[in-house]
């Protein structure tokens, strides 16, 4: 006797120690729901991801303004020939030579000037066998000077390199690099009305996972209360069949309503489990603490009417304002096709800063202005032309499909939420009636003149409008949600969560 009771003892320590382990490892963190939803836009992978997005479109916008400047480069070469390029003015040479020794030997000349300072004021020009003499003699020595020269001339060695600085800059292209500046401006705007969108389905996410693990929560309350209802029951019937007031088959028909509370119970605590990993996920967060959702289900005592959310979804909506970037990016493709037909001018140079057997006949540097002009392309710019012209009808016709089907989306989405405000106001109704038959049927099962059904069913019918009621109020706050998204304007669901417009279902 003695080691059993050493053993219980011994059971009951480890399992003390064990559970404060537990409780140690995992803590219960208070979250209301705009906690939740900054801590969702802080981890959430997918937002993240978008906001990389726009990033790399404003970092493309850099990159279109830097075609308005202009392009330096350093370009080193080294060539090797298989012969050096050389000009060979042999025939000049020959051609000349003949007449250079004819007019060296036979040529007579004149009127030659004295070039003696002395003399050439009184003889101004020689005479003309003096003169004849000293052309002849220049002659044969230009002759002489002829047959000398190199007339074969290396202007390039067969391996040569250069280092040469280069600039580029476009003048003008017919449009075309503001065009680049303007689709790049419309990207950035696209990529935050994508930004915008994956916030909306990110709170319209977490709205419904938050809010379903407050659902969960309060129908495990609702289930808790059944089942001790049907325990207090049982036990009250277990009595009445021994005192011999009831029969077994009403006591049996307590005992299988206890039953399927307590397994209706269990069902709803796994329920709870799973929706609490739902919005663990849509968090983004890691470790072992267990969120446990502070703020409430809630409805609102009125709402805007729906022409005030199409109107919204007309200004905000993400999805169609990037349909109308992508009108803006087709107009810009336009733009630039009617620019291809136009020519294009740009300026360039190079400087040369350091060489190695490069010709002395070249330049150091070089700048000019080049123009190009494309005047037949076999019809390609025209077809161009054609295609952004239909695409254009197409991004037309998307406008007003959209248009469209957001107006009949918000509306159906409206009708939907004053539904539900008008189903809480008949449930509300419908549970004191429900309460107040219950408590009746419990009477009238106290003093024998009601059967255990009657007060299954009572409780049963209280149990089924409480769950319904917490549905639809997890309904109104999802709608909401969706209904927000749509119009552009997720950011506003705060504000109709609380404040002197809400009304809360507690979960206590």
């Amino acid at each position: 006797m003695r080691k059993h009771k050493l053993f219980i003892l011994s059971f009951f320590v480890i399992l003390v120690f064990s559970t404060i382990a537990t409780l140690a490892q995992e803590k219960v963190v208070s979250l209301p729901f705009e906690e939740a939803l900054l801590l969702m836009k802080t981890n959430n992978p997918a937002l993240n991801q978008t906001q990389h997005l726009v990033r790399e479109k404003e970092a493309d916008k850099a990159i279109k303004s830097g075609l308005y400047m202009p392009q330096v480069s350093i370009l080193a070469t080294a060539v090797s020939m298989s012969d050096p390029m050389h000009l060979d003015l042999t025939p000049v040479r020959d051609a000349i030579t003949p007449l250079y020794n004819t007019l060296g030997n036979y040529g007579v000349f004149s009127g030659v000037p004295n070039p003696d300072p002395t003399t050439n004021a009184i003889v101004p020009v020689l005479p003309d066998n003096v003169s004849t003499q000293a052309v002849r003699q220049q002659l044969l020595q230009g002759e002489e000077k002829i047959a000398n020269a190199e007339w074969d001339k290396i202007i390039q060695e067969k391996n040569f390199a250069t280092v040469n600085a280069n600039l580029t800059w476009p003048l003008f292209t017919g449009g075309k690099i503001s065009a680049a500046n303007k689709a790049a401006n419309v990207e950035i705007e696209m990529s935050k009305e994508e930004l915008r969108n994956v916030e909306g389905e990110l709170l319209s996410e977490l709205a419904t996972r938050y809010y379903g693990l407050v659902l969960g929560l309060q129908a495990k309350n609702v289930r808790q209360q059944m089942a001790d209802a049907m325990n207090r029951h049982n036990y009250d019937a277990e009595k009445m069949f021994k005192e011999g007031m009831i029969a077994k088959v009403e006591l049996l028909s307590s005992a299988v309503a206890q039953s399927d509370a307590d397994r209706e119970l269990k069902q709803s605590i796994r329920t709870i489990e799973i929706a609490r990993q739902g919005l663990t996920s849509t968090l983004a967060i890691e470790g072992n603490d267990s969120i446990a959702p502070s703020s409430h289900l809630f409805i609102n005592k009125k709402l805007p009417d729906a022409e005030y959310f199409i109107q919204k979804a007309l200004e905000s909506n993400p999805k169609l304002n990037q349909l109308e970037g992508k009108g803006k990016l087709v107009d810009i493709k336009h733009k630039i096709g009617k620019g291809d037909f136009l020519p294009s001018a740009a300026l360039f140079g190079t400087y040369t800063f350091a060489d190695y057997n490069k010709s002395s006949y070249t330049p150091d540097w070089v700048v000019g202005v080049g123009i190009k002009w494309d005047i037949f392309d076999g019809l390609s710019r025209n077809n161009e032309m054609k295609k952004t012209n239909e695409m254009k009808a197409q991004v037309s016709e998307a406008r007003e499909k959209a248009h469209s089907d957001l107006k009949v989306y918000i509306n159906k989405l409206h009708q939907e939420l004053s539904m539900q405000l008008e189903q809480i106001a008949d449930l509300d109704k419908t549970l004191e009636l429900v309460n107040e038959y219950c408590t009746s049927t419990e009477k009238a099962f106290a003093q024998g003149i009601s059967t255990s059904t009657s007060v299954v069913d009572a409780h049963s019918k209280i149990e089924q409008v409480k769950l319904l009621r917490l549905k639809v109020f997890y309904d109104y706050d999802i709608t909401l949600a969706k209904l927000l998204q749509t119009a552009g304007i997720p950011e506003q669901f705060l504000i109709y969560y609380t404040g002197e417009n809400t009304i809360i279902e507690s979960l206590n």
